[in-house]
């Protein structure tokens, strides 16, 4: 009778052992890690360089990032690009423009026919970005005529080329009338 009851026990465990190993795999499996892209891990930075013509500026910040081959992460460390510019017009009149962006980058790694890209979304929030109009009165000081914010922010969305983040920068820009927007990524084999 003992024997019996130990294999009845057996019988109703036994479905339950395998029912938690089965979900152990399959949550194993879930959280694989994808396949490793990179023989080496990275170091560099990623810039950025915006210019304007009308007010004039011509700022660049610069992040730190990091690549880790075996588990295919990418970190960027964040900063703060400030810009401002002023244009008198004919001692009468002039233009201001400043504001700042706040840049919290993430970005991953894809292959694609051989070929490894670094899309990257720079996590662009424009902060403060004014337009102001002064006019000089009668007695030569600047008034406030207008005041214009500025909330559209610039397109973010980037892709680098891991090859040529390597060999001297990988390069996406924007440029329009008013100035131009270039993000390089520089990229060097970390060896520790």
């Amino acid at each position: 009778m003992k024997a019996l009851n130990q294999i009845r026990y057996f019988a109703f465990c036994l479905p339950l052992i395998l029912l938690f190993l089965d979900f152990s795999c399959s949550k194993d499996e879930d959280e694989k890690v994808p396949d490793q892209l990179l023989e080496h891990d990275y170091a560099g930075t990623m810039t950025v360089r915006y210019t304007n013509v009308y007010p004039e500026w011509d700022e660049t910040a610069s992040m730190e990032v990091e690549i880790d081959k075996e588990m295919g992460l990418i970190n960027f460390e964040g900063t703060t690009l400030n810009y401002s510019g002023e244009t008198v017009i004919n001692n009468d009149s002039k233009i201001e423009r400043s504001g700042s962006w706040s840049i919290d980058p993430a970005g991953r790694l894809e292959k694609d026919k051989g070929v490894i890209a670094i899309p990257v979304d720079a996590g662009v929030t424009v902060i403060n970005d004014i337009q102001r109009v002064y006019a000089r009165d009668n007695d030569g000081n600047w008034q406030l005529m207008n005041e214009t914010p500025f909330d559209s922010e610039p397109n973010s969305d980037l892709v680098f080329g891991l090859a040529e983040a390597e060999t001297g920068g990988s390069v996406v820009s924007a440029e329009s009338e008013a100035g131009s927007i270039i993000w390089t990524l520089h990229l060097t084999v970390d060896i520790e």
